[in-house]
């Protein structure tokens, strides 16, 4: 029989390759390489050095600043690519804005659209009535957490409802449980949002207690970006300074932000947003770290079980937090274990759901 072609489309600010993966990158990375559509996978995406190995990659030229909305641009693109060969399905990732645009240069052809974030907040999606077209023009619309899909569905009845799915993201899991280190890391952009600075001062209240103990802050505004520091970047470094066991590592690529999970004993997700489901989160569990994070967003999904939950993130907050976590061994191991040990997300289940709803639309009754 031929292969399913399958294809998936990147926004046009996501990096297929190592240097600069965000999460929807490694995302669609991973669910690929575990798929057992795998062959017939294409990845469209803005075009980079040195695409990941394995997974066919095409890339899109840019928009020039004469062509006006580059996620249209590339919608455009990559519908004159499919000309008369188009595939059994094209999945879109987090670009709401483009799906009319491709309903009508595709006809009939399935459409599945990905939702990573608050739909509200997102051109395209934002009004019921822009949510409710979306309905009518995709045959499925996945979100990554039950919260996203409450936000998609806000204020909308619709008998179409039902092609709203959770469908949570997926890591792979360390195959033996890590040993750990006393080590503390933060993965994530440094932007105020995900509490980073909140962190590294209650890290430089409790590191000095604990003289054995040393913290990782991985990450930067964006994803590899290599910009100029912002001023929270600045004040982030400024409250580091304090505590020379703090490590500002900067953005690194996804292989050595793994090797860290795998050393470190805790990771903290101390997010002040509704974070709709961070990935950081999974890979902590998933490589035997003891979670701290907050009850905001998409993160209660990952179970009341697995992590320390705050109900409110500040500098003091997260100080008793780390300070019960180290002090407590027996309660950072049994956290460890419990989430490495029952771990729902692993990628091989999380893709085989995803596949069995791709086999449904791609052959229709």
């Amino acid at each position: 029989m031929p292969v399913k072609q399958l294809h998936l489309l990147l926004a046009p600010k996501e990096r297929f390759e190592r240097e600069g993966a965000g999460a929807f990158a490694l995302n669609v990375l991973e669910t690929s390489r575990a798929s057992r559509f795998r062959d017939g996978i294409t990845v469209f995406g803005s075009p980079v050095k040195n695409p990941f190995p394995g997974i066919r990659f095409l890339p899109l030229p840019k928009a020039r600043w004469w062509e006006g909305d580059r996620n249209r641009t590339m919608a455009r693109r990559y519908a004159n690519h499919v000309g008369a060969q188009p595939p059994a399905l094209v999945e879109v990732y987090n670009r709401p804005v483009i799906v009319d645009m491709l309903r009508r240069g595709l006809g009939a052809l399935p459409i599945v659209l990905h939702f990573g974030n608050d739909p509200r907040e997102m051109d395209g999606s934002r009004s019921v009535a822009e949510r409710r077209t979306l309905l009518e023009r995709s045959d499925a619309i996945l979100c990554v957490s039950d919260f996203i899909r409450r936000c998609f569905l806000d204020r909308l009845d619709h008998p179409l409802s039902p092609r709203v799915h959770v469908m949570h993201t997926g890591v792979p899991r360390a195959p033996n449980f890590p040993a750990k280190e006393k080590r503390i890391v933060y993965v994530g952009r440094v932007v105020p949002d995900k509490g980073v600075l909140e962190l590294v001062q209650a890290l430089a209240r409790v590191l000095p207690l604990h003289p054995d103990w040393t913290a990782e802050i991985i990450g930067a505004r964006w994803f590899g970006s290599g910009e100029k520091a912002t001023a929270y970047e600045t004040s982030v470094a400024r409250a580091a300074s304090s505590c020379d066991r703090i490590v500002l590592c900067g953005f690194r690529p996804h292989d050595e932000v793994l090797a860290s999970f795998r050393r470190a004993a805790v990771a903290v997700v101390p997010s002040l947003w509704d974070d709709p489901f961070p990935r950081t989160a999974l890979e902590a569990l998933a490589q035997g770290c003891a979670l701290i994070c907050s009850n905001r967003g998409g993160l209660p999904e990952l179970g009341a079980e697995r992590a320390l939950y705050l109900d409110s993130v500040s500098a003091g907050s997260l100080s008793g937090a780390l300070g019960q976590m180290i002090a407590d061994e027996g309660q950072r191991e049994a956290l460890q274990h419990r989430g490495w040990t029952d771990f729902p997300f692993d990628i091989h289940r999380t893709t085989s759901a995803l596949d069995d709803l791709r086999e449904r639309l791609m052959s229709p009754p």
